[in-house]
């Protein structure tokens, strides 16, 4: 059990300073990141389509004609080739997704703050706030996800760093707790 908290700690951290390092990019290389993101998307449903279609491939009979594993890796190889070929169209529509990453990911804060005022935190609408902030963010970017622009870019920005922040809030105080 301790192992599995500690391997779920680090992860939580490694995904927080992500957020804090994309932030930075969107507020210091909006383009950039936005290319690269578009990129990594890209490789990675690439990845995960050829995965499936190998799966398929190393499949007995009976497991290929109960699975979906070839349709599946198809389609999702096909979408990650888009990325490639159409960057442009995918760009004017990653406000909307990171939008959506950060609108469920104050929603999270918000079921954070929450478990943390049932274990007699003090402190638990600090991250109430970065929850509300947050959704607010993301709800922004979802409504106006062809506005890469430069104040998009620094909302956006700000939001990841602020998500990030307070997911490393959340776990010292989480972890401060079980001790």
């Amino acid at each position: 059990m301790k192992n599995f908290i500690k391997q779920t700690k680090i992860s939580f951290i490694l995904m927080a300073i992500m957020y804090i390092v994309f932030g930075i990019l969107f507020l210091t290389r909006p383009n950039f990141t936005n290319k690269i993101i578009v990129t990594i998307l890209g490789l990675m449903l690439s990845i995960y389509g050829i995965s499936q279609i190998l799966k398929h491939v190393n499949s007995d009979d009976v497991e290929k004609v109960q699975s979906f594993h070839l349709s599946i890796g198809i389609i999702t190889l096909l979408i990650g080739i888009y990325f490639f070929i159409k960057p442009d169209i995918i760009i004017s529509i990653l406000g909307a997704i990171l939008g959506l990453f950060l609108f469920l990911h104050g929603a999270l804060n918000l079921q954070h703050a929450f478990n943390l005022k049932n274990m007699y935190y003090e402190k638990w609408w600090v991250l109430t706030i970065f929850g509300i902030i947050s959704i607010i963010l993301g709800f922004y970017g979802v409504m106006n996800p062809t506005s890469i622009s430069p104040v998009f870019s620094i909302v956006i920005g700000l939001g990841m760093i602020m998500s990030g922040l307070s997911d490393i809030f959340i776990i010292y105080k989480i972890s401060s707790h079980f001790k």
